[in-house]
């Protein structure tokens, strides 16, 4: 991720601001909230303060509304909040595993009279989620240690040909699953619904190979040290690692790994919410929040943008090699699918 460099001009400022506002004027505070003030909750670092200076301080600054931050999510507070119907937060920030149909119970839907659907990037509009950014979990690899670099999924499961250790997220939906059927040819098209056993046959082939992380600072610091030689990363700490060491990426093929937007149901302020989406959604918030960051804007406009596209290690800019990941089946047999992983990993 990077360090917050650049922001808003006033003139953007002014511009976006005033052109939420004259698409989503007159939306009150849900029943019995507070008009003023609305909460929205992040993954905290350099990450929330590019939100804060691109999305949330102009936002505040043109609507009136107070936007009081916290952080980090926690999807298990965030249930525990809305089954007490005592919710505190009115904006929140999940990763692709949470806000499907599965999770409709404790969610509100996205309001698209005051969210325009149209400006954005193919599926970024869903019925209990909007997306928030395009990032993507990479083939990352140590530079100096191979003579050609590895481009594929076979590539990442070839010792021989590419010794080392290898690296992947120890979560079991964060995509190590679907690098395995990959690497033993299954096409991105037919990866869902995962064949989790042959997955895991083709894992045991560099079982002993693997290191685990199980934090993404880990999984930078594991190829920057060297203690891997290639593996899964976030782009954003792909990249980051890049900046300490010979690390490079592959983007002959990549994992969607999408940020979305959800409201609380019950939330006090969810009026406010939905009229923040409308506003941080649109063309120039989203750009600011890209020249702050290595992820791509889901606002099809600012994806589009010649400054964005000249960063080659943004996703947006490589959508056509990008491997969909079916994030309604991994809402109904996350349970199931992680017991047998958790098994295997103990065998």
């Amino acid at each position: 991720m990077n360090t917050i460099s650049r922001a808003l001009t006033a003139t953007a400022l002014v511009a976006a601001g005033a052109l939420a506002l004259s698409s989503c004027a007159g939306g009150p505070a849900a029943e019995g909230g507070d008009s003023t003030t609305m909460t929205v909750v992040s993954y905290g670092g350099p990450y929330q303060e590019a939100q804060s200076s691109a999305f949330f301080a102009p936002f505040s600054e043109e609507s009136g509304i107070e936007v009081v931050e916290d952080s980090p999510t926690d999807y298990a507070q965030l249930r525990s909040m809305v089954e007490s119907e005592r919710p505190a937060w009115d904006l929140v920030l999940v990763a692709n595993d949470f806000g499907t149909t599965a999770d409709a119970d404790y969610l509100e839907p996205i309001d698209y009279e005051v969210v325009d659907a149209d400006q954005l990037i193919d599926g970024a509009a869903q019925e209990y989620r909007v997306a928030a950014d395009v990032e993507a979990t990479v083939l990352a690899y140590r530079t100096d240690e191979y003579a050609s670099a590895p481009s594929s999924w076979e590539d990442l499961f070839d010792t021989e040909k590419f010794p080392g250790k290898r690296m992947f997220n120890k979560l079991v939906s964060g995509g190590v699953l679907e690098a395995a059927l990959l690497a033993d040819g299954v096409a991105p098209e037919d990866l869902f619904p995962l064949d989790v056993d042959r997955a895991l046959k083709k894992l045991d082939t560099i079982k002993d190979d693997i290191v685990w992380w199980e934090t993404s600072a880990q999984s930078q610091q594991l190829l920057a040290s060297g203690e891997a030689s290639m593996g899964l990363a976030w782009v954003g700490r792909a990249v980051d690692a890049g900046k300490e060491a010979p690390v490079g990426i592959s983007w002959d093929s990549w994992l969607q790994v999408d940020a979305y937007w959800v409201i609380p149901k019950g939330a006090p302020n969810a009026a406010n919410a939905q009229r923040a989406l409308g506003f941080l959604l649109q063309e120039d918030p989203q750009l600011a929040f890209a020249k702050l960051s290595d992820y791509g804007p889901v606002n099809a406009a600012a994806a589009e943008n010649p400054e964005v596209q000249e960063n080659a290690n943004r996703p947006t800019n490589h959508l056509d090699t990008q491997v969909p990941i079916d994030d309604e089946w991994w809402g109904e047999h996350q349970e199931e699918t992680d017991r047998k992983f958790q098994e295997w990993l103990l065998s």
